[in-house]
Parts: C-alpha cells; sequence; structure tokens
C-alpha cells in the first residue's frame, strides 16, 4: 500500500515565472554593466553582480511563493516577476511585517 503524494511535481506559475523573469534580466544586466564599467574586467565584474543579484531574488522569491501561487499566466504576471526579482530585499521587509 502506498501514500497518496500531496505535492505537486510541477511548480507551476511560480517557475515559470521566475525563469522568464531572469531571461529578461540578462539583457539588462549586460546593458547596465556596459553603461557602468570602462573595462572589460569591470564590466564583467558588474554583469556577475548583477547577475547573482537576480538569480538570488528569483530564488527567493520563488520558495517564498511556490505553494500559494494561483495567478494564471500573463504578461502582467511576467512584469510583477520582473520586478520582484529585482527588489527582492524590500518584498521580504515588507513582506515579514506584514505577517
Amino acid at each position: 500500500m502506498s501514500l497518496n503524494n500531496t505535492e505537486p511535481t510541477f511548480f507551476g506559475n511560480a517557475l515559470i515565472g521566475a525563469c522568464c523573469a531572469i531571461a529578461a534580466s540578462v539583457p539588462l544586466s549586460a546593458y547596465l554593466a556596459a553603461f557602468i564599467g570602462d573595462s572589460y574586467q569591470t564590466r564583467v565584474f558588474v554583469y556577475g553582480i548583477i547577475l547573482l543579484w537576480v538569480i538570488s531574488g528569483a530564488i527567493t522569491i520563488f520558495f517564498k511563493t511556490y505553494k500559494a501561487e494561483k495567478k494564471s499566466l500573463s504578461i502582467r504576471f511576467i512584469v510583477l516577476w520582473f520586478f520582484s526579482v529585482w527588489l527582492w530585499p524590500l518584498l521580504l521587509i515588507f513582506g515579514r511585517n506584514r505577517a
């Protein structure tokens, strides 16, 4: 006799939102690095730091929301995720005070 698994095997729209937000952030990160850096080393460093920030934000927001995510996939949803991965510390601070 096996137990039924109640956990979803697909993380749904939260995973899609996180992946799309990261994919949209890569060109913006490259543009910002090119704007800030004057040498190749500086651009690589800035690009890496920005991508680390965005990926950390996507992972953090994903694990905070994937179980309760009920919104349907739309452009508005992707834009919300895009801004969320850039501003994730603010979301954590204000979300903690609300709970």
